[in-house]
């Protein structure tokens, strides 16, 4: 008999946390084969998860209100910065009592967005049952590696902001049955933190359905000189990213090689970034709500953004299932098993960036042997059938 899981979600009314809503969307679907699931989700308007319909599947939806002036005095410390809205809406604590007082769930999960005051509601109203939490946003090793080297009058601010992460984290292995980290080096942070409870980490990766059509047949495709520049454009970061990118790395490129062609594949595309590349013919704009898989196919390489937050470990994988080789930045891709050199390029500086392209755009044999050798790591460690058996042998 299939158990009953409740399935907390929020979702932000910007495109912002690519990955972070990919995971979500990842997980529900893959518990699915398992739990009958009530999918609760605090979201603006015509903001929704992207699942498979399945009868096993109740979505409620509860409407999140629009950012006052007091809803932006977040608390300090980032681990609580999306839930200290979700502990204060009461139509949402009241939809969250009254589905748990109607239903015996046997299984709780809680999303990265509703953690603090969502997981201690669960965990009041619920006693008996596996809260499961996703912890991938957490980020303690992120905050800790932005305070060092600063100095001045930030350095008191970063270390009481980790300090209460710190406290934040422990709070939360204490309360959780089992915790889901996104990378090995999340799930020792949490260990570290609390012995008596580090048996309840686990890493949970990303995953590509490598037997799904766009990745099926990516074995023998014709190359042309194109790049893919592939993360989330709309964003401040990924907006600043791509601006850089065009002025000092691009017109290197075309020095080198003057017939390249360069494709954008962003789900939002912003306003700067369209208005400096509107007169270059060789760069094309290409909306991800069409068919991306065969350009990203056929180019020599795919730039992953070189900060985080902007897409970078969903374009990475995706190109390494398309047997593309991808050129990034140790923060770009710190959360998947790379090897520089050898499954990857990185780049520290825009002259590396270049660099790295213009060699995989003039030697074709470096590439393929960039993309066979991603393609071995991905079947490994990331494909969608080994990382599905993890997680439902979890819980």
């Amino acid at each position: 008999m299939r158990e009953r899981m409740l399935f907390l979600s929020a979702r932000s009314h910007t495109p912002g946390d690519r990955e972070g809503d990919i995971r979500t969307e990842n997980f529900l679907n893959m518990l699915l084969e398992r739990f009958d699931i009530d999918l609760l989700e605090y979201c603006y308007h015509r903001r929704e998860t992207q699942i498979l319909r399945s009868p096993a599947l109740t979505v409620h939806q509860v409407k999140r209100p629009a950012s006052t002036r007091r809803s932006l005095l977040f608390p300090l410390n980032r681990l609580r910065k999306d839930a200290s809205m979700i502990g204060n809406d009461k139509s949402l604590r009241a939809v969250i009592t009254e589905m748990c007082s109607q239903h015996a769930y046997s299984h709780v999960f809680v999303s990265y967005a509703m953690l603090g005051n969502g997981l201690d509601l669960v965990a009041s109203l619920l006693p008996g049952a596996v809260i499961v939490t996703d912890a991938r946003r957490a980020g303690g090793i992120r905050v800790q590696s932005r305070a060092a080297g600063k100095r001045g009058i930030s350095t008191g601010y970063r270390k009481l902001n980790d300090a209460l992460i710190r406290r934040e984290e422990r709070r939360l292995m204490n309360k959780t049955s089992l915790l889901l980290a996104a990378s090995e080096d999340e799930a020792l942070s949490f260990k570290a933190l609390s012995f008596a409870d580090a048996g309840k980490v686990h890493v949970v990766p990303p995953y590509i359905n490598l037997s799904a059509p766009p990745y099926a047949a990516a074995g023998d495709t014709a190359k042309d000189n194109s790049i893919v520049l592939h993360w989330n454009m709309y964003s401040t970061d990924g907006k600043n990213a791509a601006l850089l990118f065009f002025k000092k790395v691009y017109p290197l490129i075309r020095a080198a090689v003057p017939d390249i062609r360069c494709c954008i594949i962003s789900r939002e595309v912003h306003a700067e970034v369209a208005a400096a590349v509107r007169n270059d013919s060789s760069i094309l704009i290409i909306s991800e709500a069409i068919q991306t898989a065969d350009y990203i196919r056929r180019a020599r390489a795919v730039v992953a953004s070189c900060c985080e937050d902007c897409g970078a470990q969903s374009s990475i994988l995706e190109a390494w299932a398309l047997r593309t080789p991808v050129v990034s930045s140790l923060k770009g891709s710190e959360e998947l098993l790379c090897e520089p050199g050898r499954n990857i390029l990185l780049a520290g500086t825009t002259a590396d960036t270049a660099d790295h392209l213009i060699r995989l755009l003039t030697t074709p044999e470096l590439g393929s042997i960039i993309a066979d050798q991603a393609y071995r790591t991905l079947s490994r460690h990331y494909a969608a059938d080994g990382v599905k058996a993890k997680l439902l042998s979890l819980v």
